[in-house]
């Protein structure tokens, strides 16, 4: 086989004309596009001259079409595929690839095969790969393969080739010229083989379909519900989201429900079909629910099927509030494993595709220059090895894409809500507003463009309107809008519970957090200090802290969330809100 494959005299400054910096493509060398003339003999040729000739024609179609970088990801992505073809010793020299000239040094077999199944923008000859295409077929991927066969069939011991010039002038024309001077070195008369290769995972619609994701609903086929269970981060609401656009697909009726289910939520009519899902099940940040969890958990315990109607559910549940459930209540839907399917673990290649994704819409794409775009994957791969695995690698990608000191400061990845703090921290010393804006946001929600702040919202630094809609652009590393364009929200339950704890431990801040943000953070987040096996999305609620919450619970009347909530396990705390709130509310709150 021709395995290396030379040809002339390389100019000084023709690395330059390689590359081009934005695209990360293979550019031709100016003085190789020229005309065709006289003075380039072709014709005089022998068959073997014409044969290597087009073979490195290949070489530089792959140059054309695909990046190093993309190569390089071609490992990932196709590892499984790339070591049932082709021996390790052939696939070392694509594993050590690092520049232009190491495309020469690929086995003509792989080198075709890249083409053939990596290539995107070649189309495919009318009649498939590995099968000759019809003389009227003259596309690049006919081409490519009318050179694998005219080499195969030289391997056979033919020399009469039909259309060898045509593809030649194509090839040229496409390309440009080549040297006259092409060296070869004769390593025997290997054919190229002609193999299909399957990449590991795939993406539909922006998702990364991935193992878990195709094994809930390969459950789905055979139960009516499956317990999604996932650290934060893990791509637990994207399992749900996208095994809703299954469904609806196939015309069921999607309910989505946040938290809590009950029983009325499982009732479906006869002859129809529904499919019920449910994010965050007992608690977005950390568990709450505790006033409804009787009824949560009636639901799971009885997955019949109210009303004669085809009912499916799907649940997600956090790795820390599962862990707390198991220990505290004996739920045996929690404990069929045939049900719980848990997707924390990632391929290679499924982290790949996801952080690819992620890395076009982050700090990047706004600095074309910016020294993350270099980071290669080997790289992405050692810095996940350092997860403690309290935060899913999607939402450090996620984070790394955003905050790239994050991915390049050692031990970052150990704390992400350290680090996290810390950046709030630097805002609120460098730009206060910026702060003030963030966290307002957090507190509510989500803002909607054109309404008028909340009154307290004054106390942020004196913020309004004016100041949100001008300064939101500067924030969309930590913000994404809803679906209509008119209000904005965290793009991460992270980013809010990190803010959150921030404040919770920041003097000046404490009051106003307690006071005016959304309750559903503070039952979730608060515990008392006495909480047995806290996990690590929980705030201590400091004992100087009570008063406010009190307050806030009393003159909202919000007992109803504090019923056989873990911070009544303070007695101090337990015993100012008794005083503070009527006998009759407090009866209603401590009953059964």
């Amino acid at each position: 086989m021709l395995n290396h494959i030379s040809v002339g005299k390389k100019d000084d400054n023709e690395d330059s004309a390689l590359m081009n910096v934005t695209t990360d493509t293979y550019m031709e060398p100016f003085h190789r596009v020229q005309v065709l003339n006289e003075q380039f003999s072709w014709n005089n040729k022998d068959v073997f001259w014409k044969l290597t000739a087009l073979r490195y024609y290949l070489m530089v179609t792959l140059k054309h079409h695909i990046g190093i970088d993309e190569l390089k990801d071609v490992t990932v992505l196709f590892k499984t595929s790339l070591l049932q073809h082709f021996k390790e010793s052939i696939l070392k020299e694509l594993y050590d690839i690092n520049s232009w000239d190491d495309y020469a040094k690929l086995d003509i077999s792989l080198l075709y095969n890249l083409l053939r199944n990596v290539c995107k923008h070649i189309p495919s000859p009318t009649r498939g790969w590995g099968y000759d295409p019809p003389s009227d077929d003259v596309n690049l991927g006919a081409d490519i393969e009318r050179i694998r066969s005219i080499w195969n069939r030289y391997c056979d011991s033919e020399t009469e080739f039909m259309h060898l010039d045509d593809i030649f002038v194509r090839m040229f024309d496409r390309f440009g010229r080549i040297s006259e001077d092409v060296e070869v070195q004769d390593s025997g008369s290997e054919k190229i083989m002609s193999v299909e290769l399957k990449p590991e995972c795939s993406v539909n619609d922006r998702v990364v379909l991935t193992k878990a994701i195709k094994l809930v609903l390969s459950s789905l086929k055979k139960e009516t519900f499956v317990i999604v269970k996932g650290a934060v981060g893990s791509g637990k609401s994207t399992c749900l989201k996208y095994v809703d656009e299954h469904y609806r697909g196939k015309e069921w009726e999607v309910k989505w429900k946040e938290e809590i289910i009950t029983l009325r939520d499982l009732y479906v009519q006869e002859n129809k079909k529904l499919l019920l899902c449910c994010d965050n099940l007992f608690g977005a940040y950390n568990r709450g629910q505790f006033a409804s969890t009787s009824e949560i958990i009636e639901a799971l315990e009885n997955p019949g099927q109210e009303g004669g109607g085809n009912l499916k559910v799907v649940l997600a549940i956090h790795d820390h509030v599962y862990d707390e459930l198991q220990k505290s209540l004996n739920i045996k839907a929690l404990q069929n494993k045939r049900v719980v399917i848990d997707v924390n673990e990632f391929s290679d290649a499924e982290m790949l595709l996801i952080f690819n994704d992620q890395r076009k819409r982050g700090h990047c794409t706004r600095d074309l220059r910016c020294w993350f775009r270099n980071v290669d994957f080997r790289s992405l791969h050692d810095a996940l090895k350092e997860n403690p695995g309290k935060i899913g690698d999607p939402l450090l990608t996620l984070l790394y894409s955003n905050f790239h000191n994050l991915f390049s400061e050692n031990g970052a990845t150990q704390n992400i809500v350290k680090e996290l703090c810390t950046i709030y921290q630097n805002m609120l010393d460098n730009n206060p507003e910026l702060f003030h804006i963030l966290l307002y946001i957090m507190m509510v929600g989500d803002h909607e463009f054109k309404k008028k702040l909340p009154d307290w919202a004054a106390e942020l630094g004196g913020i309004n309107n004016e100041n949100v809609e001008q300064n939101v652009c500067h924030l969309d590393a930590f913000l994404v809008g809803r679906i209509d364009g008119q209000r904005l929200q965290l793009k991460h339950d992270i980013f809010s519970f990190a803010l959150f704890k921030f404040c919770a431990n920041h003097t000046k801040y404490q009051s106003l957090l307690l006071q005016h943000c959304q309750f559903q953070m503070i039952e979730e987040i608060m515990r008392p200090v006495s909480s047995p096996a806290q996990s690590d999305f929980c705030v201590i609620l400091k004992e100087e802290m009570f008063p406010d919450l009190v307050s806030r619970i009393v003159g909202q009347n919000l007992h109803m969330y504090m019923k056989s909530h873990p911070l009544l396990d303070n007695l101090e705390f337990k015993d100012l809100l008794k005083n503070k709130s009527s006998p009759d509310v407090w009866k209603t709150m401590i009953s059964n």
